[in-house]
């Protein structure tokens, strides 16, 4: 079906989905009431809204990829590893692939993977399709609801979920499309837009002068340019500051301020920042925005344990849910994807210190910890025994011996 695509081409090769790509993310429009048009390529020119897309893309994208089943209980690597899963294209890395089902997920609330596969239904390769060409849909077949989508670059041709895997942000009840962060949002990001463009065009336009020296009558161009020297040489400059200033022959001194509604668009310039981090989960301080540091716990470190954990994992649950449902397409139905998560605090004083007091509690072994700090185990096995204090021991032996 794929194939179909192409052209009805059949030899092994890159497959780009051009013919599905092609009008972009910036097809979604929508009009607001501050009057600025909000779809995907004008939200990102918010740096708010491209630094959260570029933090949640780019952090989620280099997490360590593997594959695991469990074996008596045990979570154990899969082996061998599917190739698709070491080299998803070939003409992307896998940091690109991640990094564009993200951005789809920020952007559009749904993100596609589309596998192309060998005549024994292998995956062969693996490509983030253009979320706004694409409609998904639930067909009745033989009494069952059946996942189908449809491409407004292709009429006609339809694919399944085996041909497309569909990964969905927030979806309302009774839906099968996630929504869209932009769309939920585009009142307070018109808004952000228009502070921006209202801003540009302020400094563009000369901004205002710091003061004003009004002189009766009307001044030749040689006198204004006196008028100017004499006043900067004896009031410019930090050794000049606070100095007394006289004025002769009428002339008056103003000084020039901003007006409230000038003052109100810094304001709102900067409220949007806070906002587009509430938007995506993120902590403001990541966004380069302190003045709300503690607002998530008691300091920094709070808030980027928050970050890991309800701003991240949703994420990765998501793309690990996608991945997966690919690896059972093969029918591998034992083994699932997963990304390492723990590998963004390895190393860090806390991450040490909880697996310093895991040791000591007999929670962990030396390999283990050793292993969650992509550390090699001990040899010979030494690293394999559990250690406890031994001035511990049971209540109930306590009470024996009382």
């Amino acid at each position: 079906m794929i194939r179909r695509i192409l052209g009805g081409r059949s030899e092994r090769r890159s497959i780009s989905f051009q013919d599905i790509f092609g009008r972009g993310l910036d097809t979604m429009t929508q009009s607001t009431t501050s009057g600025e048009v909000v779809n995907y390529d004008s939200a990102m020119t918010l740096s708010a809204v491209y630094g959260a897309t570029r933090l949640l893309s780019d952090t989620i994208s280099t997490l360590p990829l593997d594959v695991y089943y469990r074996k008596n209980g045990v979570e154990t690597f899969f082996r061998p590893l599917p190739g698709w899963i070491q080299n998803m294209n070939p003409n992307l890395s896998n940091h690109s692939i991640i990094g564009q089902v993200m951005m789809s997920l920020l952007l559009d609330g749904n993100a596609y993977l589309a596998t192309l596969r060998n005549g024994q239904g292998q995956v062969l390769e693996v490509t983030v399709l253009d979320p706004t060409t694409l409609t998904p849909h639930l067909t009745d077949i033989d009494g069952k609801n059946i996942l189908s989508f449809e491409s407004s670059n292709t009429p006609g041709v339809t694919f399944t979920s085996r041909d497309i895997a569909h990964l969905r942000g927030l979806m309302k009840p009774g839906t099968i499309e996630g929504v869209s962060p932009i769309k939920a949002a585009r009142e307070m990001i018109g808004l952000g837009i228009g502070a921006q463009k209202y801003g540009a065009a302020f400094f563009g336009n000369g901004g205002i002068p710091g003061a004003l020296v009004e002189v009766p009558g009307q001044l030749s161009e040689e006198g204004v340019k006196q008028l100017k020297a004499a006043w900067n040489e004896t009031h410019r400059g930090a050794s000049n500051s606070h100095r007394l200033a006289v004025l002769t022959e009428g002339a008056k001194f103003s000084k020039v301020t901003l007006s409230p509604e000038d003052s109100q668009f810094l304001l709102t310039k900067g409220a949007a920042v806070a906002d587009i981090a509430r938007l995506y989960g993120v902590p403001p301080h990541l966004l380069a925005d302190a003045s709300g540091s503690t607002s998530w716990g008691s300091g920094l470190h709070e808030q980027n344990v928050a970050f890991s954990m309800y701003s991240l994992r949703p994420y990765v649950s998501r793309l690990e849910e996608g991945i997966t449902s690919i690896l059972r397409s093969q029918g591998i139905a034992v083994a699932y994807a997963k990304f390492d998560l723990a590998s963004l605090s390895r190393g860090t004083t806390e991450s040490l210190d909880r697996y310093s007091k895991g040791l000591q509690a007999g929670i962990y072994s030396i390999d283990e910890a050793r292993e969650a700090l992509a550390m090699p185990p001990l040899p010979g096995g030494e690293g394999q025994e559990h250690y406890v204090p031994l001035n511990l021991a049971p209540i109930s032996q306590h009470i024996k011996e009382d």
